[in-house]
Parts: structure tokens; sequence; C-alpha cells
């Protein structure tokens, strides 16, 4: 029996071929599909693990997100070639242009994005009702100081006006020579005393101030900074004040709560001071907390008719024969604001020694008296504490608060940039240099994998490139 033949005509061929070629250009069509929508995750995943490569020290110190966008693209290279190793792998594709495009530094917007990474963080960590808490008491104590202002200069009137009656000779025997002299002793004791160094006036040892000093002049506030190119948000709301303040409360070092190897160890006093070194910014912060104590004291005292009256009293004594009203109101405003300033000098020690004081006083925490003026001067006494008061560092943050955002921002990262390059021994740490947030591209090469379709390459451009897109942020 014969055997069956078989046969096939060249058109037949043909066709078959052309099928072919057809259904591996349709698989190298979804293949391609299917490359360009995993060039956007591979791109991603680039870009994620450049970000991952933020800057340690930063964020052990100050919890501060940012990497250096001089290593970005060495990063994005190496994860991007992920992909492409050896096996059968049909979504291989090399990295060929990286390109970062757009990109957010921590120092852009004149301190505008530190605010937001702080804002960011911090809302993760603090409720809204105990932000609405810490705006209520800087909102009373802006009033306050809105209404009752502590003139010292009332001491030396009321000095001035106990002169001008005493050389009288109308005056007579009206009034007690001791307690004339008694009066002007206060006031004198006072005002000499105002007119020490603060620091001699509310610390004990001055010997153990900090003397830590840092050179800023080639800091953020300095020098001309990198910038990046993505759209800025200039905005910042009563929440975000709250929050920043917060933020610089907690990882910010003070004069009670002094933080280990710190450029300066009085980092929220110099926000507040802005000088090079730490005991210059103690003696600018002791002056804005005895204003603030005195404003406050001052309004309980003339508040106060009990108060008012012991002060109006000594005046008219003061006065004896020759009563002048106006001489009198001048005395007793003069008593008043030496009481008010022995209080606030009371009240600044016990802050600074670690104790509470109310932003205003019942007369239960009230410790001065207006007889016992002058031995408190010549004492180192203190204020009453109060359990539910206000700590130094409390009023710290109070007086962050009347500060501008940006200014604190700028200077918070000086601090930082400062820190860093002294206790981690990285002199070129640069803070602007850090990116919180980018847009990068990456632009891959394939080859084909299925036969026949090298013939339709007509050029480098055409098919075998694809281009990926991502975007990260920290915040």
């Amino acid at each position: 029996m014969k055997g069956n033949k078989g046969s096939i005509t060249l058109f037949s061929v043909l066709s078959m071929l052309l099928i072919t070629a057809t259904l591996f250009a349709l698989l190298e069509g979804c293949r391609r599909m299917e490359m360009s929508r995993f060039a956007d995750l591979q791109t991603k995943t680039a870009l994620e693990a450049a970000f991952a490569n933020y800057n340690s020290c930063l964020w052990r110190d100050y919890r501060l997100l940012g990497t250096d966008i001089s290593q970005m693209e060495k990063v994005m290279a190496k994860v991007g070639d992920g992909r492409n190793g050896d096996g059968v792998n049909m979504l291989r594709m090399e990295a060929d242009k990286i390109e970062i495009e757009h990109v957010k530094r921590l120092t852009d917007g004149e301190g505008m994005v530190f605010i937001e990474c702080v804002s960011s963080y911090m809302q993760k960590n603090i409720v809204y009702e105990s932000l609405k808490e810490l705006y209520n008491q800087y909102d009373a104590i802006k009033n306050l100081m809105d209404t009752s202002q502590m003139d010292i200069g009332n001491i030396e009137d009321a000095i001035e006006g106990l002169e001008s009656v005493e050389n009288k000779e109308e005056m007579g025997s009206v009034g007690t020579a001791g307690t004339k002299i008694d009066v002007v002793a206060i006031l004198e004791e006072v005002k000499n005393w105002q007119e020490k160094g603060v620091l001699e006036l509310v610390l004990k040892d001055t010997d153990s101030v900090s003397e830590a000093e840092v050179d800023f002049e080639q800091g953020v506030t300095k020098r001309l900074l990198e910038k990046g190119n993505m759209p800025i948000s200039q905005s910042v709301d009563w929440a975000d004040r709250v929050l920043l303040q917060q933020y610089l409360q907690s990882y910010l070092s003070n004069y009670r709560d002094c933080l280990p190897e710190r450029a300066l160890s009085y980092e929220l006093e110099f926000l507040l001071g802005r000088r090079s070194s730490d005991i210059e910014n103690l003696k600018i912060v002791v002056a804005k907390l005895l204003a603030i104590r005195g404003a406050a004291n001052f309004m309980c005292v003339v508040s106060n008719p009990e108060k008012v009256a012991k002060a109006e009293a000594l005046a008219i004594m003061c006065m004896g024969a020759s009563l002048n009203p106006a001489l009198v109101q001048v005395i007793k405003i003069g008593l008043l604001t030496a009481w008010a300033f022995v209080e606030s000098v009371l009240d600044v020690r016990a802050l600074l020694a670690g104790k509470r004081i109310p932003l205003l006083k019942s007369d239960e925490y009230w410790t001065s008296n207006i007889e016992n003026m002058a031995a408190l001067t010549s004492e180192f006494a203190m204020a009453k504490e109060c359990t539910y008061g206000v700590t130094y560092k409390g009023y710290l943050g109070i007086l962050l608060l009347f500060e501008q955002e940006k200014q604190l921002a700028v200077h918070a990262m000086d601090l930082q940039e400062a820190t860093i390059r002294e206790k981690y021994g990285d002199m070129n740490f640069r803070i602007d240099a850090l990116v919180t947030q980018a847009e990068a591209s990456i632009v891959y090469n394939y080859a084909f994998i299925f036969p026949f379709l090298e013939v339709v390459k007509a050029e480098d451009k055409w098919p075998n490139r694809v281009l990926g897109k991502s975007n990260y942020s920290y915040y």
C-alpha cells in the first residue's frame, strides 16, 4: 500500500508566514503596552528607593525626612535596572536616561516647605483639642500684652516725686521720716535691681550657664540656597502655627531640658534671641519673660482693690502735710509697678528652677508684699509654685507663637544644619540639598523577543523605548 504524500503551495507558506508575523506583531504590541505600564511601576519603585535613602542624622535628632538630591540618580539607576537580569524575562528592559524633573527642597519657600513638613508630621502626634487649647493660651497672653503694659519708668517718676516732696520746707512733720525713707529705699533698691544684668537677677549661679557659640555666617539664613521648582503653598493658619510651636518644643533643646551634642544647648532660646551664643540668647529670653510676667502681675495689682489701697495709703503717708493728689497718684503707680516687677523676678526665678507659674495669679499664689520688697531684692526668693501653672518650656512656646513662622523655620534649619555638621562630623552637610518631594522619569530600552520584527526597526527611536514617570513625597 502506497503511503499518502502531502504538499503545500508557496502561497500557503507565504500566508502562514504573514499570519505568524501578524500574530507576533500583536503579541509584541501587547508586550509593549505592558512594558509601558511596568515602566511607571519600575520608575515608582526606583524613586521610592531613592527616598528610602533619607538623611538618618536629621531624622534621628529632629524627626525630619529629606533625601540628598546628589544621590538620587545613582540609586534610581541601580533599582531601575533591577529587571534586566539573566533568564527568561518577557519584560526585560534597561534604564537608559534618568531625569529628575521637579523637586521640592526642605528650604524652599523661605521656610514654607519646612512648616508644611513639620505640620504634616505633628498632625499625627497631637489632637485638635490640644491644639485649640494651646492657641487659646497664646491668645490670652497676646490680649494681656496688648491691654496691660508695665512701665518701669513709673518707678523713676515715683522716686523723683518723693524727692521733690522731701525738699519742700513747708512739709512740716506730717508723716514720719522713717516711712518716707523706707519707701524711697524700697523704690531705689528695686530700681537698682532692675538695672542689674538680667541673669544675675534670676539665676543664683550664672557660672552654670552654657557658653556654647556657633558661627552662622555660612548658615541657611546667610548663604544663597539651592531652589526647587515645585509649587509651594504660602498660607499658614493657626493650626500650622501651633503645630510648628509644638514641634520646636518637642525636638529642640532649652535651658531646662538640654539635649546632648547640640551645636547650641539652648536652641529654643536661639529662635527667640537669634544671637550666636547661648548666654546672649538666654538674656533676651529672660527679658521677654520678665515683660510677660510684668504685664500679667501689673494687671493683677491694679485690679486688686486691697493691693491698690495699700499702695495708696503708703503714698499718702509719704506726702505728709503737702498732700498733692497728682503726686500721690505718681507714687502709688510707682509702688504698684515696683511690686509687680519684684513679683515678676520671683516668677522667672521659679520658672528657671523648674516650677510652674500661672498666667494670671490669684492672691493664693502671690508671693511678695509691698512692705518687704527691699528684703526680697537682697535674698534669692522665688514665687510660689502653682500645680496648674505653666512651665518654663510652656512660656517659651507662648513666646514662639509671637514670632514670624518663616523666621522660626529658617533659623531652626540653621540650628539643625550646625548640629549635624558638628555632631556627626559631616562638614559638607547642606540642608538645602535635601529633597522632600520629586517628580522623575526614566527612559527604558528593550529588545524585541519575537522573530521577524527587527525588520521594522527603521531607526533607533522606533519602536523599542518606553518612558516611565512617577511622583513621590514624604509628606
